[in-house]
């Protein structure tokens, strides 16, 4: 059975919820809402639902799931007409890019790992005019933790479906390389100078980067020939109309690219400092290439847990980050001159410190300055029974210091919060009313 008839069938089975019969008499409300949506927030939402369905256990590399997962990005880039971004060994063209790994890795909590074999999956629409031999990578690892064996933040054996990390990521790349494809003629009749264009899902991302470290080392073009790879990870759970996009000054000149796109798409572009190590853009960086790193502002309480599903997806705003995503990168394409590359001061080089899954505590805190530039973090709420209830902690708060660290931002205060374990108390810096306050905080464990 072809991939052109075998994802349909399973879309229309996972799907099937949204056909209710005529004679039903209270509509479906996930159909209702899907009905009162534009085209790009269903064609979002079938993206996600698809890759995040629990047939496709957690798309783990190596198992059916993620192979299933594959053929569906393959068969959605044969759709839009897209060519087979990479080569055989004989020269033949392919979606694929096997490549083996040893899964656990980094974020393993076992000692036994094992060796699989995973696939980037990768599809070029072409360039035109004098820019047609230079290039973009657009990023997003289709990869998940399976049945939780590793990286999970509440214990294996049950399936965690990834449907914002990074069925969601996934989705935009897809939504966006439609919305490009789209204006193919357009291009064709205007033959303006555009860069040629690889867009590639990473597989082994969760385990340490393998997919993208892989795609690095063995690009299929030459790698001065890349101006710009873009990386979207986790964009499935944007609050308060804002995304997150880092790497702006790892190139001259994108910081002006972005300006101009700032509300376009009705969602707010905010700029961390830094830029992390810990998701599939580093390895380009490393290797000096400019990088955007697109994300939600922060990391909702369900991140690598089995919670994190598709329903809770916000596929509105996941709609209009693909369209500013597909904006930045039509705009990238076209701009007449390169990136040149810098160094970010910040750059989580290091690979041994600790990760966002190995944290074991909940403070309990809603922060109300996702993403800001400026340090801290502003307390929109404080949740019952929790360590920051104990503590004191208000809502009005601004948490600038840990441990007499200070707080960057909701990222870093994250890791931070990874280094501990439950039953360790630590001194939270506050200004509270203008004054500044230190209150011991007892951790509580996160269940």
């Amino acid at each position: 059975m072809t991939n052109r008839v075998l994802v349909p069938l399973i879309l229309t089975a996972s799907l099937g919820v949204l056909a209710q019969a005529q004679d039903v008499e209270q509509p479906d409300p996930i159909a209702s809402a899907l009905h009162e949506s534009s085209p790009e927030e269903r064609r979002f939402h079938e993206h996600v639902t698809f890759l995040a369905h629990p047939a496709l256990e957690g798309r783990l590399p190596g198992s059916t799931g993620s192979t299933l997962a594959e053929s569906m990005i393959i068969s959605t880039f044969e759709q839009l007409g897209l060519q087979p971004g990479f080569r055989t060994e004989d020269g033949s063209a392919t979606h694929r890019q096997p490549f083996t790994f040893q899964q656990g890795g980094r974020f393993s909590d076992r000692s036994e790992t094992r060796i699989v074999e995973g696939n980037n999956i990768g599809a070029v629409l072409p360039g035109t005019g004098s820019l047609s031999d230079r290039w973009i990578i657009i990023g997003a690892h289709h990869d998940h933790i399976g049945r939780g064996d590793f990286g999970s933040r509440r214990g294996r054996g049950e399936i965690h479906e990834g449907a914002d990390d990074n069925a969601s990521g996934t989705a935009s790349l897809l939504l966006a390389a439609e919305l490009l494809a789209r204006s193919l003629p357009d291009r064709e009749d205007g033959q303006a100078d555009r860069r040629s264009l690889l867009f590639v899902t990473f597989s082994g991302e969760e385990s340490g980067l393998n997919g993208s470290a892989h795609c690095a080392e063995n690009l299929p073009m030459p790698f001065e020939s890349v101006d710009l790879m873009i990386n979207i990870d986790m964009i499935g759970r944007i609050s308060e109309e804002a995304v997150s996009i880092s790497g702006v000054d790892s190139g001259e000149g994108l910081a002006t690219l972005l300006d101009g796109l700032v509300t376009t798409q009705g969602l707010d572009i905010r700029r961390p400092r830094g830029l992390s190590s810990r998701s599939d853009h580093a390895e380009f960086y490393r290797r000096g290439m400019p990088v955007l790193f697109m994300t939600e502002s922060i990391f909702p309480d369900e991140y690598h847990t089995p919670d994190d599903e598709s329903w809770l997806i916000n596929n509105r705003d996941g709609a209009k980050a693909s369209r500013l995503l597909a904006s930045i990168i039509d705009a990238a394409s076209t701009h007449p001159d390169s990136f040149p590359h810098r160094e970010i001061e910040g750059f989580e080089s290091g690979d041994d410190g600790p990760s966002l899954s190995d944290i074991k505590i909940r403070f309990g805190i809603k922060p109300g300055n996702y993403g800001d530039i400026e340090p801290g973090i502003a307390v929109a709420g404080v949740s019952p029974d929790t360590s920051a209830e104990d503590a004191g902690l208000m809502a009005g708060d601004m948490l600038v210091f840990w441990n007499r660290k200070p707080i960057e931002g909701v990222r870093e205060w994250m890791l931070m919060m990874a280094e501990h374990e439950p039953g360790d108390i630590v001194t939270v810096g506050i200004i509270r009313d203008g004054e500044a306050l230190d209150l011991p905080v007892m951790l509580k464990p996160r269940n």
